[in-house]
This record gives C-alpha cells, sequence and structure tokens, in this order.
C-alpha cells in the first residue's frame, strides 16, 4: 500500500481543474512572493489546519513562492502585532498585505489574487490608480470584512490590495474573514459583505468600482463629498472649456459604451464617453464570467480592465460625469457639471439598477438588516428569521439558500403563482417554506437593525411579521430618465425601444445595452454598441454637411 508524500498530500489539497489553473498561474510570477502563516492550537483548529494546508500546497506548487510558519506566541508573531489566529500575510518586508482568518472559499480567490499583486508589483496597476494615490501623504488601514459565499467580496479586496502595492509606505490592508472573526464584525457592526472601513472614519458598503474606491481612500470622504469639493464654477472658465462640440456623446461606460467608442472613433467620429460611476457597469460587479468569448473563465473586474485599456486607445473616457441635462436641437446640448457637449448625436448605454421596494426603513437600514445578496450575506443570520421579497428564479434560489443555513424563512410575493423555474417551484414546497402570495412588503421596521416588516396583503390585511433580514430579490429597471427628458419611446415593460440598427424613436438618439432590454449580455451589449456607433456614422453622413452643420430642411 502507498503512501503519499507530504508534497503529494498538499499538491492533492487543490482540486486538479484549479491545480492546473494556480501553476501555471504561478509559473508567470515575476518575483517571489513569501508567506508567513501565523496559528495555533485550541480556538479555530479547523480554520487554522486549512489555512496551513492552502499555503503548504501554493508552497509545493511554485519555486516562486516561499512559505514560513510560526506559532501565535513566537517573537516573529509579536514582531508582526499579530493578534488573532490563523494569521497570513503577504510579503510583509515589501506589503502591508494580511489575512485574518481562513482565506475558504471566495477569500481563496482574494489570496490568490494577492500573491499575483505582490509578484508583479507596479506593472500591475493601473495608471489612474497610480495618479490618484501619488498625492497620499497620510497612513490609511483598510480593513475589507468578507465571506467565504460572498462573490463580490474578492472584487472590493482586490480593489485594496493594488492600493496596498501602489502605495506600501502608506497603506495597509486587512481581509477580514467573518466566519472565524465573527467578535470583530460585531465590533465594526458589519452587517452586509463587503463591508469596507478605512481608518475607523468612513465605510462603505458592496463592491465598488476601483477608480471610486481610490478617490475615497485618497480624501477619506464618500465620492459624493468628493465631487462637490472638487466643483469649479463655470463663470470662472473660458467659453473654450465650459462647451465642446463634438460628434457623438456616449452616455454610460459599460460594455455597450466602451464598444460603441472604439466603432465610433475607427469611422472617423470624434467622440466621447461619460460615466458617472467606474467603467464597466455591471459586469464591474459579476464575480464571475463564463460566456464571453475568448475567456474560458474571467472575473468580471479583470475584463473591465481589459475592455476600458482598449476603448482608451481610441477614446476619452471621463469617470464620475454624471449627466444633468440633455436638450435635443439641431445640436443635442448634454451637460455635465464641468462642461456642455454640443453633439450630432448622442448614444444612451446607461444601463440598470437593481429594484429597490421603496419603502419606508429599506434604505435605512441597508447593511443592518436589508441586503439584495442572500448569498453574500445569509450567513450573517443564521439561527434566524429571514424574508425573500420576489418570485423569479433569484428570490426561490435564495430562499433555499437561506433556509440550508437555517434561517426561518419566508418568501413574500406580490402575485399568486412564481416565474421561477419549476424545478426552483418544486423545491421549495419540498422544503416547505412559507409563502405569502399577493402581498407586498411596505414598510421595514426596527431601532439599530430590522426587527419586523409590514406586510399588506391583495384584500388589504395588514400583517406584522418579526424578521431579522428581508432580502430584496424583485428584477432590474432600466435607467431612462435621460432617455424620458429626450422624447424618446419606451417599451411596455420599461426599457428603451430601439430597431435592429439600435436607433430611437428619436432621430440621432441611439441606445444599446442593458436600457434596451431584451437579451442583457455582456456579449450582445458589445455589439450594439458597435452596430449603435456605425449607425451613428451613417446617419451623420447623410444628415449633416462638411462643415457639421445640419442640412436644411431633414427635421
Amino acid at each position: 500500500m502507498s503512501t503519499l508524500s507530504a508534497e503529494e498530500k498538499y499538491r492533492n489539497f487543490i482540486p486538479d481543474e484549479s491545480r492546473k489553473y494556480l501553476e501555471k498561474l504561478f509559473a508567470d510570477f515575476k518575483r517571489t512572493v513569501t508567506i508567513e502563516v501565523f496559528t495555533a492550537d485550541g480556538k479555530h483548529r479547523e480554520y487554522n489546519e486549512f489555512t496551513l494546508n492552502i499555503c503548504r500546497a501554493f508552497n509545493v506548487m511554485s519555486d516562486k513562492i516561499e512559505l514560513h510558519e510560526y506559532a501565535m506566541d513566537s517573537e516573529m508573531a509579536k514582531k508582526r502585532n499579530i493578534i488573532t489566529s490563523p494569521t497570513v500575510l503577504i510579503s510583509p518586508d515589501e506589503y502591508n498585505i494580511r489575512f485574518l482568518g481562513a482565506p475558504a472559499g471566495e477569500e481563496g480567490r482574494a489570496l490568490v489574487e494577492s500573491l499575483k499583486l505582490a509578484s508583479k508589483g507596479a506593472e500591475e496597476i493601473s495608471d489612474s490608480t497610480k495618479e490618484t494615490l501619488e498625492s497620499l501623504e497620510e497612513d490609511r488601514l483598510v480593513k475589507i470584512f468578507a465571506s467565504p459565499s460572498c462573490p463580490y467580496c474578492p472584487g472590493q479586496a482586490i480593489n485594496a490590495f493594488k492600493a496596498a502595492v501602489t502605495r506600501p509606505d502608506k497603506i495597509s490592508v486587512w481581509n477580514i474573514s467573518t466566519l472565524d472573526n465573527e467578535n470583530m464584525a460585531r465590533e465594526y457592526n458589519v452587517g452586509s459583505v463587503p463591508h469596507t472601513d478605512i481608518n475607523n472614519t468612513v465605510t462603505f458598503t458592496g463592491l465598488e468600482p476601483e477608480e471610486k474606491f481610490m478617490l475615497q481612500l485618497l480624501y477619506l470622504k464618500p465620492l459624493e463629498d468628493v465631487l462637490e469639493d472638487r466643483k469649479t464654477a463655470k463663470n470662472d472658465k473660458s467659453v473654450e472649456d465650459v462647451y465642446e462640440d463634438i460628434d457623438l456623446v456616449i452616455i454610460g461606460g459599460g460594455p455597450a459604451g466602451m464598444g460603441a467608442g472604439i466603432y465610433a472613433k475607427r469611422s472617423g467620429l470624434s467622440c466621447i464617453i461619460l460615466e458617472k460611476q467606474g467603467v464597466g457597469g455591471q459586469v464591474a460587479l459579476t464575480p464571475k464570467v463564463e460566456n464571453y468569448p475568448g475567456f474560458t473563465n474571467i472575473q468580471g473586474f479583470e475584463l473591465v480592465e481589459i475592455l476600458g485599456a482598449h476603448a482608451r486607445e481610441y477614446t476619452e473616457i471621463h469617470q464620475f460625469a454624471e449627466v444633468s441635462d440633455v436638450k435635443y436641437g439641431s445640436r443635442i446640448e448634454i451637460t455635465t457639471e464641468e462642461k456642455t457637449y454640443c453633439a450630432k448625436g448622442v448614444l444612451l448605454a446607461t444601463g440598470v439598477n437593481v429594484r429597490m421596494l421603496d419603502v419606508p426603513g429599506e434604505d435605512k437600514f441597508y447593511g443592518h438588516g436589508v441586503s439584495y445578496c442572500a448569498t453574500c450575506d445569509g450567513n450573517f443570520y443564521k439561527g434566524g428569521k429571514g424574508i425573500i421579497v420576489g418570485g423569479g428564479n433569484t428570490a426561490l434560489t435564495d430562499a433555499l439558500h437561506l433556509r440550508h443555513l437555517g434561517i426561518e424563512t419566508t418568501i413574500v410575493h406580490r402575485g399568486d403563482k412564481f416565474r421561477a423555474e419549476k424545478v426552483l417551484q418544486d423545491s421549495v414546497e419540498r422544503e416547505g417554506i412559507e409563502i405569502m402570495w399577493n402581498s407586498q412588503v411596505t414598510e421595514i421596521i426596527g431601532e439599530d437593525q430590522v426587527e419586523s416588516a409590514r406586510i399588506v396583503s391583495k384584500d388589504g390585511t395588514e400583517t406584522i411579521k418579526d424578521t431579522d433580514v428581508v432580502f430584496v430579490a424583485i428584477g432590474q429597471t432600466a435607467n431612462t430618465e435621460l432617455a424620458e427628458k429626450l422624447g424618446v419611446e419606451l417599451r411596455e415593460d420599461g426599457f428603451i425601444k430601439v430597431d435592429q440598427t439600435q436607433r430611437t424613436s428619436v432621430e440621432r438618439v441611439y441606445a444599446a445595452g442593458d436600457v434596451t432590454g431584451g437579451v442583457r449580455q455582456i456579449i450582445t451589449a458589445t455589439g450594439q454598441g458597435a452596430a449603435a456607433a456605425l449607425t451613428a456614422f451613417d446617419d451623420f453622413t447623410r444628415l449633416f454637411d462638411d462643415t457639421a452643420t445640419p442640412k436644411k430642411n431633414i427635421w
């Protein structure tokens, strides 16, 4: 009977498919990365063993990874100021990146990305991040509270890791597992992940675009306050600064907008992309993309970086440039806080938002008993009570997930039948999950945390139902405010109506991507953006003369 060697044992700790991926990734490392692991017997023993096993596996898989193991009562632990076990440090003599708790599940992905960044250093960092953090003069300690089941947490952790690699002299990052650091999570009032705390001064919930994260890190305040501070009165600018003539303004920096920017410039049009947040749209918030041609498996933020870099080779992308007004005429005026663009045409690639309940208490308790991701936040409510609002696939999947976590679950649905797939309906019935048909949540009630929800049925019956959490899963709404200002016709479901060439009902106004409904996929969004740009080129050639002046009597 053969016995596995220690090296084979640890190598086999990683499943075959993942091991092949990691060996290929590690082979591309530029510099050796040091991992220091601090563990202790007793409390959290299983977490300590898992952490040692995964780090030992990485060590035997690559000669570019150097592992050092220490006990919690060692001199090195005192030198590194280790406060809990397990703790993992990444190249601690060069960077200030540490993991508090076992890097299991999705947090394992964050660990791998931290190793990659530590090995490649500055070459993995975008120019915009380097420029933003160049002026940082004060120290920053960033704590990212995460969960092994949260698919969005690694993206936020990677934002922080990039900051730490960019400015190791000023920025420290702790990735904290809420699973085995429950007391610390309670201390920081964590009710939803990813939860970001910077210098115990500002906190943010959710995954954010990289550029937004860096600005908030730099200024230690929410982005809205940063932008307010940066405002410059228009009357202090020259006319050239305030107004700009341009062929096509693209509103929205997701896949549709970036695809349009590439094709517009290649067609010879002058254009600009205006994005009120960070580039990428919904893709930037997508944990894993497995259906975009050319990439069998890629993280959403990585795909955004590739698309963004490509688009910037052709056109400017103005981030955090929110359009405050649009006016239709022989030239379409698109106004932001900084400038008014006088354009031949405009392309709306404004995307969608998660649909909210819009009831009292929803905003107040977001992150403290109101959540839009049961997978991310379900663990916080084990043994408690939860309400799922919705009737589609997501709602029923979330309800089953909560039930399996031991949460007493109720589905509140406004209709008398579900829209979800039959297999999910059958599972819900088999699990005996309570359903409140023909009912709506009209208020979320509590003091500091959610305590109950007011539910009203179609016949007017009102129920106050005790609950620890309300998970909202009622779909998405199209961002059509600007379309409505321009008089664009909408479909019955609220999305922008377009023809097969991406023209809307208003001449020289085009739309592409999720805001048009239909098959809302990355591949279709990029294709629609490209088609809209080519349509705009054809229209402008037909409608404008060589001086960029509209031909007479065409409208």
